[in-house]
């Protein structure tokens, strides 16, 4: 806290401060946040009413600073070697092992995670214990699900059922064919199914984390070993995900490099199937595509029989260890994660609720999206927890990128991306 000089504390017991001086007092709470539309919680941050019940309570400000997410966690890092660190940090949760190995995060007190872990619904549990009921931050309402979002009408117009996605690869590749759409010189002015190849390594695997995983691809082979273990990228399932969309590239021309963020080109218009965060194109659709009616479901399966996956995923508050107001820091983070703060923001924003008590509740306990999450939670896995899993994630994502990229073959990239994935986990293990 702020320290009040000798002469404004005279001021103050003799009842001469002036107001004014005393107001510049109030101490101010930083809380660092990613720009733009990559989570939908973060949009929230620019409400400038969101925490002004605790700055009443608590006599604070407290300042969200949105920075570029690409260039996020080096600044995070930067900031921790330079002792110069936001109080809250809001991270993405494939960051944390980094942050772990640096050991720059305060853990969640035991008595706060145990009543934490005992009132969340599963896949909030699931997202926030990282072995014995440890926990290093709060995941934030309304988490990331990944799921296969479809545009209706552009199915009707393909002579598909509107309700009936694809449910295996074989499906999915039929399907993008007939969706994609081009224009007399024959340039794609429609991609049956949009892609992310391009910016931080860590969103080019989340986007394909559902054909790694389901194809029998591993990050990390036990995704609890916090050291050790290794990755299991260079098999027949690596091969098969990367493969697949090489092969509705340059096979199928059913998708393109030339389009932008799936996201962005889904609510454009200009993409018929997309996988991503479902919560972020919830939270987009009414601002930027109100007329879009759109599908959610799981994505698909090699074949007929395989267990979908998909990313689970949030966004986490969290302390670092160098936070200069650490105790209030935890105040504002345990009053925005309380069961009542959860129900009324996650009410107010549209989002789903974390609590179990909370789903049992309106609106969240008979709106049709919030129901259709949960046949997509039992699917999900989230990410491994190692504390080399940065270099894994770059490992990774840089050979999905050569690939599709036309800069390296299947086998080289993935034969290059496991083994500096296997240096990496090694390093983090000494």
């Amino acid at each position: 806290m702020r320290r009040i000089t000798p002469l404004l504390a005279i001021l103050a017991v003799v009842g001469l401060a002036p107001a004014v001086v005393l107001a510049q007092a109030k101490t101010t709470v930083t809380l660092w946040y990613p720009a733009g539309d990559i989570t939908a919680g973060a949009a929230h941050f620019g409400d400038k009413d969101l925490w002004a019940e605790f700055e009443k309570k608590a006599n604070v400000k407290v300042e969200a600073v949105a920075l570029d997410y690409d260039t996020m966690q080096q600044k995070i890092f930067a900031a921790a070697a330079g002792r110069n660190i936001a109080d809250i940090l809001f991270i993405d949760t494939s960051w944390l092992p980094g942050f772990l190995k640096e050991e720059m995060l305060e853990p969640v007190a035991d008595a706060n995670a145990k009543a934490w872990l005992n009132a969340v619904s599963p896949e909030i549990k699931e997202l926030s214990d990282y072995g014995n009921g440890r926990m290093w931050g709060y995941p934030q309402y309304g988490i990331d699900v990944y799921g296969l979002t479809w545009n209706k009408e552009h199915f009707k117009e393909a002579g598909l059922d509107p309700e009936k996605p694809p449910k295996t690869w074989a499906e999915f590749r039929e399907y993008a064919k007939k969706l994609t759409k081009r224009d007399a010189q024959g340039n794609i002015t429609r991609v049956g199914y949009a892609i992310r190849h391009v910016g931080h390594p860590h969103g080019v695997v989340h986007k394909h984390f559902w054909a790694l995983y389901g194809a029998g691809a591993r990050l990390v082979e036990d995704p609890n070993a916090l050291r050790g273990s290794k990755a299991l990228l260079n098999n027949e399932g690596g091969k098969a995900a990367l493969k697949l969309v090489l092969d509705m590239l340059d096979v199928d021309k059913s998708t393109s490099l030339n389009f932008p963020d799936p996201r962005a080109a889904f609510l454009k218009g200009i993409a018929s199937m997309q996988i991503s965060e479902t919560v972020s194109i919830k939270a987009r659709q009414p601002k930027e595509a109100p007329e879009l009616k759109w599908g959610m479901a799981l994505p698909p399966v090699p074949k007929a029989g395989d267990k979908p996956v998909s990313l689970l995923g949030a966004w986490l508050y969290s302390v670092p260890k160098q936070a200069k107001n650490k105790a209030l820091a935890w105040q504002a983070i345990e009053w925005i994660n309380s069961a009542n703060k959860d129900y009324e923001l996650c009410k107010k924003y549209d989002a789903s609720p974390r609590y179990k008590v909370n789903w049992d509740k309106e609106p969240f306990k008979s709106d049709p999206y919030d129901q259709g999450l949960k046949q997509l939670y039992p699917a999900g896995k989230k990410l491994p927890i190692n504390l080399g899993l940065n270099g894994v994630m770059d490992a990774m994502g840089a050979a999905i990128q050569k690939v599709w990229h036309h800069e390296a073959s299947v086998d080289a990239a993935l034969a290059e991306a496991e083994q500096l994935a296997n240096k990496a986990i090694a390093d983090a293990a000494k």
